[in-house]
């Protein structure tokens, strides 16, 4: 039997973000490991109504700005979470999972130096690797994990590959791809009620889901959009999510002329969402790199494939690994109007290119990337953490 998890995580659900998705999919299939799961209590209600499966949800207090090392009020939070680490792990023989290397490993990394402190692994996202970067002491913190970690989840191979670069034996890295539920996520025939909704003289609908930033490009789809609709409102949009740019592109919206094409939905229930996904014709979200942010994989993109829905993402950080180019969907610059608008018109012109790219992501889905999947290969590099002195 393998020891058990401390999984020590700020983004947990309800808190919204695909990492918290990830992380609560992967652990929650853990059936015959104990894991508990130590998480914020400011961003994660902990309520014993909802069924966590085998998981033990413990609040604590994850400050996210304490990411840093030469802060003393910062260290005091640190030591605090390393201490609680440290006993949880010797209740039940425990090896400490981090939902990132910063803020949460470095707590890890404090309770290790502690006498008799529990090994610990980190996950890698991508985008905060290049965020730690910006800053000499948050690199320095960085450094500091990933030299006492005593391994790394990477999910996907663009990430392993940034970890690895920065000084992790690759042998140590192992790469956990997001996993989809296929049975929620699904193709719907005529697209359901709500697509009578939101696109009644049957426009081609296209949909974006995510936070409302500047790297997801929904302002070039919206470009896009100006100069395809030029003719007719041919091509209707749906904005699912809520974010920082929200104002900006509703202003881009009524300046294009497209407010009668163009839906912001704002945060929907995670119980609808399925819904939305089934309505639409085509996924579209044109990431690009912005500063040192980007998308690090986008389980969004297999959500949608799941759903049948041919895809449009940039081809940048770890999307080229969520959409299969050529075969479920197309990858894009993410930054060229004239090439995003001229894939939109493809899928446009070809419903049996829609079908074709649908139908071949959704079997991509049900065979690489299942949460039961993700689970073992989870469990596997846990089982070879624990073997090791």
């Amino acid at each position: 039997m393998p020891p058990s998890i401390v999984l020590l995580t700020q983004v947990f659900p309800p808190a919204v973000g695909g990492s918290g998705v990830l992380l609560d999919n992967v652990y929650r299939r853990l059936t015959d490991i104990d894991v508990t799961v130590v998480v914020d209590r400011e961003t994660c209600r902990v309520d014993s109504s909802v069924d966590r499966a085998n998981l033990r949800l413990v609040p604590a207090r994850i400050d996210p700005a304490q990411w840093g090392l030469f802060d003393p009020r910062g260290w005091r939070g640190h030591v605090k979470l390393a201490r609680l680490l440290r006993r949880l792990a010797h209740e039940r023989p425990a090896i400490v999972h981090c939902g990132r290397a910063q803020p949460e490993g470095i707590a890890a990394m404090a309770a290790r130096l502690l006498p008799g402190g529990p090994k610990f692994v980190f996950w890698a996202h991508g985008e905060e690797i290049t965020t730690a970067n910006s800053s000499g002491q948050f690199k320095s913190a960085r450094r500091g994990v990933y030299r006492r970690a005593a391994g790394a989840i990477a999910n996907c191979h663009h990430t392993a590959r940034m970890v690895a670069n920065e000084g992790v034996n690759p042998e140590k890295i192992a790469v956990v791809y997001p996993g989809v539920d296929s049975a929620r996520f699904r193709p719907i025939p005529g697209g359901g009620p709500l697509r009578q909704k939101l696109a009644p003289g049957g426009e081609l609908l296209l949909l974006t889901v995510g936070r409302l930033q500047t790297r997801k490009g929904h302002d070039l789809v919206l470009r896009a959009l100006g100069q395809i609709n030029q003719a007719g409102p041919s091509v209707r949009y749906i904005i699912v999510g809520n974010g920082v740019e929200r104002e900006r592109l509703e202003q881009m919206t009524r300046d294009l002329g497209l407010g009668g094409v163009v839906h912001f939905a704002g945060e929907v229930p995670e119980a609808d969402l399925s819904s939305y996904f089934a309505a639409c014709d085509v996924f579209v979200m044109p990431n690009r790199v912005d500063g040192p942010d980007f998308e690090g994989f986008g389980i969004v993109f297999l959500e949608a494939a799941a759903a049948g829905l041919p895809t449009i993402g940039g081809r940048n950080g770890g999307v080229p690994e969520a959409i299969g180019d050529g075969e479920t969907g197309m990858l894009v610059s993410g930054t060229d109007i004239d090439e995003l608008a001229e894939t939109i018109d493809q899928y446009r012109r070809s419903p049996e290119l829609r079908n074709r790219f649908g139908a071949a992501g959704r079997e991509r889905v049900l065979h690489d990337f299942t949460w039961e999947a993700a689970s073992l290969r989870l469990r596997t590099f846990h089982e070879l953490i624990a073997s090791e002195p």
